[in-house]
């Protein structure tokens, strides 16, 4: 029994008006709504999507490869041996 309430830890919420870093109570509600969860359910779905996007590493992301690279790579692939038969086409 100890072990749920230490896993239950309260944290207070001050809402305040909408803005580009602060949600008001009614968004919450309505964004609640949308999704059909409840209140709680919908904070902690926003903190969850929230530490994805914050904490995710970036180093294991490539940057989209240049023209140059992209054209230097199909020059140096293999180049195919043999042909095609229509015989085995058919």
């Amino acid at each position: 029994m100890a072990q749920d309430i230490a896993n239950k830890e309260a944290l207070l919420i001050n809402f305040k008006n909408d803005t580009l870093t602060t949600v008001s109570r009614g968004t919450l509600r309505n964004v609640a709504k949308a999704l059909g969860f409840s209140e709680t359910q919908a904070v902690h779905f926003a903190l969850a999507r929230l530490r994805s996007e914050a904490l995710s590493s970036d180093s294991e992301d490539y940057p989209p490869l240049t023209k140059a690279q992209l054209s230097a790579i199909r020059e140096r692939q293999p180049k195919r041996k043999g042909r095609v038969l229509s015989t085995l086409l058919k």
